[in-house]
């Protein structure tokens, strides 16, 4: 995969976004990039690690490049940051890629059909399985096919769980990389060394460390870290606060951070300091106004005050003189130093202890605290003090989580369990321990349709949390539990006090619970029912309509979108060729374009042909009256296909994963096939002419199974992820399938 790349052009794409050069740690990882290695990335918060990951994905030759950059992150916010960020600069240059945000409040492309998709690691995971988390189960395939020919790129790492998410992200790359090849980067300020040397032995993997010296801003940087022995209070910060600080004030909980925000605004603003919140619980629209206006006086005024949690840790570009923190663990506390002077210049850090250890492990606070006053109160706290504060505490237990094959390959096995069952709770409790659910609010949501509850305005809320809360409260609530088919019919039905389950949507009375534009979601004040959003075009149940259309007609336009796919999914083309055991890009060509052309094989069945009501030719779409139902056909094409595609292939496990790609056309993980008879034929002559003519694959008719006279089942429901070849030929094959039938169909709708 290796890129010939020019200097010049790649300092000059880094002048145009980034207003100068490239520091030295981007120009080395752009290089390695473009020469087809994977890198690890590991350098201060702030010092434009994005931006070497993306502007070589600009440049790179996308003929033996990925075409589509998955970049994934921890977190909501972070993912609709980096979003625009990307858009920006894409727009600066005039390039026409798109970039798509991707995460449970805002699936923009749960497709992912983007140039580059930010996503939720969670997104991306579920993805790769075939169970996205913003698809119906019988959509799944159709994702799986752009994750696993992606770029991959790992943001924020040390942020995800470490037992989970990150053995989650370090199973897929070794899915991807050392199976497939594939380039992949990993990124963060705060890793120990052993997570590193992990990495040393791989080949083609790179790693590029940054330096203070090497980012202009951070040279003259002086951070000053205190230990501050007791309990943080909003005293301690209106001692701080005056008309010449930008002040932080980081909290470990929500409750916390209101707590002292409430306590704390009136007697700043009547001194003209403005002062605001920022945590998980806003709505995204109101967390970005809060977000952009705190940006604004942080970056134009000499005064502010910042109350925010753990939110803070990530992406936040901003940057004060003082912060007050409750302790935290080391990577955590790293990461809020690192938006005290995050510009360069003198700054001051005082860290307080905590009543109580949650969200946090108490044997782990109580090690950094020592660490602390043993070796960093009063002390200037610049990037090496971070790597050897890091090191001291976390090396031994990466070391071990790294070496942890076992527990690796169990996830692995657990995913895997997730694809097969499409279980989306399965995929969540592989990636972290901490789960959520989402909660919004309304005083009768029976009395809503199925468009208003999917409008409304949801919030991600600590399951434990919301348990917690809802049973202090008594309060009234409801589950909502919704319904979907491939027939288009959508419907939900509202639970009222049942069980609380991590993933699942919550109405909650505003009897209970309130929410404020300043302040988020408040537990236990009353308030009033939110309000389904005006726009329609991201949530909208839409439900399909067909024209009358023949069944010759339906696989020749499926062809043609087919071939205008290929040019757009290169790379996945690509990969495939180099899996299938012979070379000949034409006749892999052509086999996806059989699997495409006669994915709708099934439909000729007599049976369904009948029910349709075809006369004189066999239909592929009809308008469809009242009450009448057709029957399954999508896993009569893959079987009557199996034992050629296994021929062609030369390969039982490939021939299998291109069959269930055909019978998953319609609903992922189907496997029972009825009795059918073919009728008809002979226009799949025409078709097989047609690929002939195009891809030098010669078919007989007598190669198709044209009759199966009693019910039976496919080989398998799903390929196994652990598989890697085979699953990425179910993968990609589903996708071409999926794509070109779903764009036919909306240009004959």
């Amino acid at each position: 995969m290796k890129n010939d790349f020019d200097e010049f052009r790649l300092k000059e794409v880094f002048n145009c976004l980034c207003n100068g050069d490239p520091y030295k740690h981007q120009l080395i990882a752009a290089e390695k990039i473009l020469e087809g290695k994977s890198v690890v990335i590991r350098a201060p918060c702030g010092s434009g690690k994005t931006e070497a990951c993306f502007i070589p994905f600009l440049l790179a030759d996308k003929r033996s490049f990925p075409s589509r950059l998955v970049y994934s992150l921890p977190t909501r916010a972070l993912v609709e940051d980096i979003t625009e960020r990307l858009r920006e600069k894409i727009g600066k240059l005039g390039t026409f890629l798109s970039v798509s945000c991707q995460h449970g409040a805002n699936p923009e492309d749960p497709f992912f059909n983007g140039d580059v998709i930010v996503a939720t690691i969670d997104q991306t995971i579920g993805a790769y399985c075939c169970t996205p988390l913003s698809l119906p189960a019988y959509l799944g395939n159709i994702p799986a096919g752009a994750v696993a020919t992606a770029f991959l790129c790992f943001d924020e790492v040390h942020t995800y769980d470490y037992l989970l998410g990150l053995q989650s992200m370090l199973a897929l790359i070794e899915q991807g990389h050392e199976k497939l090849g594939l380039p992949f980067v990993v990124m963060s300020a705060t890793l120990p060394d052993s997570f590193i040397k992990w990495f040393e032995s791989k080949d083609d993997v790179e790693i590029v460390e940054g330096k203070d010296e090497y980012v202009p801003y951070r040279k003259n940087r002086r951070v000053r870290v205190h230990w501050v022995p007791k309990i943080l209070n909003e005293e301690d910060v209106l001692n701080v606060v005056s008309d010449d600080i930008r002040a932080m004030v980081v909290c470990n909980t929500v409750f916390k951070a209101q707590e002292i925000y409430r306590k704390i605004s009136n007697k700043l603003c009547e001194k003209g300091i403005p002062v605001f919140i920022l945590h998980s619980r806003f709505l995204p629209e109101d967390r970005s106004n809060i977000e952009m206006d705190m940006k604004g006086v942080f970056r134009s005024r000499k005064c502010g005050c910042l109350v925010t949690t753990q939110v803070c840790e990530v992406g936040l570009d901003v940057s004060c003189d003082v912060m007050l923190t409750e302790v935290a663990p080391p990577d955590s506390l790293v990461q809020r130093i690192g938006r005290c002077a995050r510009k360069g210049g003198d700054g001051q850090v005082y860290i307080y202890d905590v009543e109580f250890s949650a969200p946090y492990k108490e044997e782990m606070l109580e090690k950094t605290k020592q660490s602390i006053t043993e070796h960093l109160d009063g002390k200037i706290f610049g990037w090496e003090e971070e790597l050897e504060f890091v090191n001291t505490l976390l090396d031994d237990k990466f070391r071990k989580i790294m070496d942890d094959k076992k527990r690796r390959l169990a996830i692995l096995k657990n995913l895997g369990d997730a694809a097969f069952r499409g279980d989306k709770q399965q995929i969540e409790q592989n990636i972290r321990q901490i789960l959520n659910a989402n909660v919004t609010i309304h005083g009768n949501p029976e009395r809503l349709t199925v468009n208003e509850i999917l409008r409304m305005p949801w919030i991600s809320v600590n399951v434990n949390v919301l348990k917690s809360q809802l049973s202090k409260l008594n309060a009234k609530y409801w589950r909502i539990k919704f319904f979907d088919d491939e027939k288009g019919d959508f419907v939900f039905e509202a639970e009222q006090n049942g069980i609380v389950w991590p993933h699942e949507c919550y109405v909650v009375s505003p009897d209970f619970i309130a929410y404020s534009h300043n302040v988020g979601l408040i537990f236990g004040e009353k308030g009033k029912s939110l309000k389904p959003h005006l726009r329609m075009d991201k949530c909208k149940v839409k439900e399909r309509g067909y024209s009358k259309e023949s069944w010759l007609e339906h696989a020749e336009k499926c062809l043609t979108k087919f071939e205008e796919l290929v040019n757009r999914e290169k790379n996945a083309f690509a990969l495939f060729t180099h899996i299938l055991p012979f070379s000949s890009s034409k006749t892999a060509q052509g086999l996806i374009a059989l699997c495409v052309a006669l994915h709708d094989l099934g439909k000729l069945n007599e049976e369904w042909q009948r029910t349709i009501g075809a006369t004189d030719i066999p239909l592929a779409h009809a308008p469809m009256l009242h009450g009448r139902f057709l029957p399954p056909h999508a896993t009569i094409s893959g079987y009557a296909l199996l034992d050629l595609l296994i021929e062609l292939t030369q390969s039982k496990r490939l021939g299998c994963s291109m069959a269930l790609a055909i019978a998953h056309h319609h609903h992922t993980r189907a496997i029972d096939v009825i009795k059918y008879r073919l009728r008809c034929i002979d226009y799949v002559k025409v078709v097989l002419k047609r690929l002939e003519e195009k891809y030098e694959i010669s078919i007989g008719l007598n190669e198709i199974k044209e009759i199966n006279e009693s019910k039976t089942q496919l080989p398998t429901r799903m390929i196994g992820i652990e598989k890697t070849k085979s699953y990425t030929i179910y993968t990609i094959v589903s996708r071409f399938i999926r794509l070109s039938d779903r764009m036919s169909v909306e240009e004959n709708s």
